[in-house]
């Protein structure tokens, strides 16, 4: 979603690039190259023979960092990295030949972009020079919420308007120190313990990335939903499409997850004017109303306080505060900037 926001603003000044796609199929054959099927063995060709100057590395594996690192020793090239999630404090703290590995990689890096004070401070504490960070969380403003409306499973779509008050979340089926990363779980148990109160609850959980092997718990918390009388209550959309749309037509935002980097969904919550409720597993935005880590009881006391303010259903109209437009601002600069120091296009990886 970032990379997708991001192409129209490079191309308003100018910026010509490609993306590889090495995270799904989709690729237009232009602008967007999908690299997924052979993503290991296209990266190493990539540093060894690419003819471009400038790279935007936007990926987590390490092994793509270290890649990356080669290219800026061996062949010249411009390289950024974008910090976007816990893996880099983990692997500093958790293990020796990771936290080694990525200090080398950083180290070498053109720029790097991090989207929290955290990571900022994780790459500092590596040795990346301080001209060489750049704090930007990766909140970009997103279309217009209606004219993607098409882009939603019309299930959803379904859901929300035959139910209400509307719960909104979004994730995958992921796990951080064994436990529910996004808090799937907790969403339903949030839906069981709200419908006496009111009937025609909706908690909807939109996937944004949904694998085969992922079925297996989804159908567990279904046949749990069932189980607890919460099936028409509860949503778990496993079919990709657009959040924003969704999002706009929630009473509530949630993001309960255990840990996490700089949420755009949140800052798209607030961007709506949309109440977000959000864990302290992280630093949040200003704004944010904020609950205990994997504490249901918290969770609940703080949707339950949130419904029973609201008011009428009227929301202020997005708008992009000037900070924001200040930070987008900047960080357009530095890629601009990394794109002109050659002559080929820029790449985001």
């Amino acid at each position: 979603m970032h990379v997708q926001r991001l192409c129209p603003l490079l191309e308003a000044r100018g910026v010509r690039f490609v993306v590889y796609n090495a995270t799904g199929d989709f690729g237009d054959g232009r602008r967007v190259v999908s690299v997924f099927s052979q993503r290991r063995s296209w990266i190493i060709r990539y540093a060894f023979t690419s003819r471009e100057r400038a790279v935007f590395l936007m990926s987590d594996r390490l092994t793509t960092w270290v890649a990356a690192a080669l290219m800026v020793m061996l062949r010249g090239k411009r390289v950024a990295i974008r910090l976007r999630n816990a893996a880099l404090p983990d692997w500093i703290t958790q293990s020796g030949w990771r936290r080694r590995l990525a200090g080398f990689a950083l180290r070498r890096m053109t720029a790097v972009v991090c989207v929290s004070p955290l990571l900022m401070k994780s790459a500092r504490s590596l040795g990346v020079p301080s001209d060489r960070l750049h704090l930007s969380p990766g909140f970009l403003p997103p279309a217009d919420a209606q004219a993607d409306g098409n882009a939603v499973n019309p299930e959803v779509l379904d859901f929300v308007h035959r139910r209400g008050p509307i719960i909104a979340a979004n994730g995958k089926v992921d796990w951080y120190r064994g436990e529910d990363l996004y808090g799937l779980d907790h969403l339903l148990e949030l839906a069981a313990r709200l419908k006496p109160d009111y009937p025609n609850i909706g908690v909807v959980a939109c996937m944004w990335n949904h694998l085969p092997g992922d079925d297996d718990y989804i159908q567990k918390l279904r046949e749990e939903a069932r189980r607890r009388g919460v099936s028409d209550a509860v949503l778990f959309n496993t079919r990709s499409g657009v959040f924003v749309p969704v999002l706009a037509e929630a009473d509530v935002f949630i993001r309960p997850t255990n840990t996490d980097g700089d949420a755009n969904s949140v800052r798209e919550g607030l961007y709506f004017g949309i109440p977000t409720i959000a864990s302290d597993a992280v630093e949040r935005p200003p704004g944010t109303i904020l609950f205990r880590t994997r504490d249901i009881d918290d969770m609940e006391a703080k949707v339950r306080t949130v419904l029973q303010r609201r008011g009428p259903d009227e929301r202020p109209s997005p708008e992009l505060r000037a900070e924001d437009r200040a930070r987008i601002d900047r960080y357009l600069d530095l890629l601009e900037s990394l794109a002109r120091g050659g002559t080929s296009p820029a790449r985001l990886v």
